[in-house]
């Protein structure tokens, strides 16, 4: 008897499936991030069945995360320029980008039916859409098609695998994933050729997003190198006065630069009590962290110096012209707000930072207002990162992220050890790095 006959009122597609040959080709995706979905995405429009596994209760809460004051996708810069943002890993991911560039993306929105524009900082935002409305878009794509299952509340913890089956043949499993749900075991056997697996598994901050980096032992027992977890796009602390530290209140200091080196960033500076965090920062947390670490190793000294320009539009020669204008009667606060219109919370980290012999030098004063030291102590811990660098390390993986000791077994996203700065390019790198992934199952499979 036909399983037609049996169950008369399920649709075509449900029928099909009951039917489909055990040969079919699967992904097995570990993460309900940005990574995984867009994954998801492609491998079913490459007519693969995809099997998704997340340890949330919901799919993309860190998506969700990077939409809070607005949902930045990607960038409009050209394209080198745009790949010099991925610092040391930049020449790996130039292929990538390529592969699948911030145009790519703005097409692939489009096609979801989210529109997308370009803000002055020229970076890429829906027009109209938040997160959580681009999310249920999303998901309502995959849902939709016969060939997704979506699998909550699983958490990875261990693979076993068989590596005498490697290559052997489709009779036994290569891999078994266990994951946890609600107490239970759950085994998902992965066969040669038959099954592909793509670990999407996240970065080690925001935790109760489900991007925990518990992940690292289950990989580390396979023999994979996972670099520490260290924090990216993060604020530092600074040894603030308690006078200062009660003005300190989350306020921004805005168009500003900061430089470090020979590295110099523009932007918005958040003041805060235990130091500093905000845009203009962000780009160089990760040359900042790094020093600090190596003066802590030498005992050089603690922590390190930026240096602040409070007036970036305008040159020395400028400031000390407006400064030597009449002050009057007015104190110096109120002089400095009427000549360079410098605020109050820029002046309170004036006189936090500097002697009280140059605010009476007009010419060392605009040399301080262009080049004011802040000494950062440390990076603000791991939970607090917007990102964070280390990860899964590229020497296990081939160009095609497929593990080389694992065939099969692919990752992308944020779980791999790069870094880079906000503005679009975190999610544009798991965009770019699942699209390749995706590409290389197909080739996997048909090799």
């Amino acid at each position: 008897m036909s399983y037609r006959l049996l169950f008369p009122y399920l649709s075509w597609w449900a029928f099909l499936s009951i039917n489909k040959s055990s040969k079919e080709k699967k992904v097995v995706i570990i993460g309900g991030g940005p990574t995984g979905l867009f994954a998801a995405y492609n491998l079913l429009e490459k007519g693969f069945t995809v099997e998704l596994y997340d340890q949330m209760t919901a799919v993309g809460k860190k998506f969700l995360v990077a939409g809070h004051g607005g949902l930045n996708l990607t960038h409009s810069e050209s394209l080198p320029t745009f790949t010099s943002r991925y610092g040391k890993d930049a020449k790996r991911f130039k292929p990538w980008l390529e592969g699948f560039s911030p145009k790519d993306l703005r097409e692939w929105c489009k096609k979801l039916g989210v529109e997308t524009f370009i803000g002055t900082s020229g970076r890429v935002f829906p027009q109209k859409f938040k997160a959580g409305e681009m999310l249920l878009l999303w998901l309502k794509k995959l849902k939709e098609n016969p060939n997704f299952q979506l699998f909550t509340k699983h958490r990875l913890k261990q693979i076993e695998t068989n590596k005498k089956k490697l290559g052997k043949g489709n009779d036994l499993p290569k891999a078994t994933l266990i994951f946890e749900s609600e107490n239970q075991k759950v085994s998902v056997s992965i066969f040669e050729k038959q099954t592909a697996v793509l670990f999407a598994l996240g970065g080690g901050s925001w935790s109760k997003t489900g991007s925990d980096g518990l992940w690292i032992e289950a990989l580390q027992n396979l023999g994979l190198l996972v670099a520490p977890f260290k924090s990216m796009n993060s604020g530092f602390e600074c040894n603030w006065s308690t006078h200062f530290e009660k003005k300190a209140q989350f306020k921004p200091l805005k168009n500003i630069s900061l430089s470090f080196q020979k590295q110099t960033s523009r932007g918005e500076l958040m003041v805060t009590p235990y130091g500093i965090e905000g845009g203009a920062l962000y780009p160089l947390s990760g040359f900042l962290r790094d020093e600090i670490e190596k003066n802590q190793k030498t005992n050089s000294e603690m922590g390190t110096k930026v240096y602040l320009d409070l007036y970036p539009d305008l040159d020395k020669e400028e400031l000390i012209e407006r400064l030597n204008k009449p002050r009057g009667k007015n104190s110096l606060s109120n002089h400095l707000r009427k000549k360079v219109k410098l605020g109050s919370l820029a002046f309170s980290l004036l006189k936090e930072v500097t002697s009280k012999d140059i605010l009476k030098d007009n010419e060392r004063l605009a040399e301080t207002l262009k080049h004011l030291p802040l000494k950062l102590l440390k990076i603000r811990p791991l939970e607090e990162s917007i990102s964070t660098s280390g990860g899964l390390t590229f020497n296990n993986l081939d160009d095609s992220l497929m593990v080389s000791s694992l065939p099969g077994f692919f990752a992308a996203g944020e779980m791999l050890d790069w870094e880079a700065p906000t503005g679009g390019y975190l999610l544009q790198g798991c965009f770019s790095t699942a699209y390749h992934a995706s590409d290389s199952i197909l080739s996997y499979f048909s090799s």
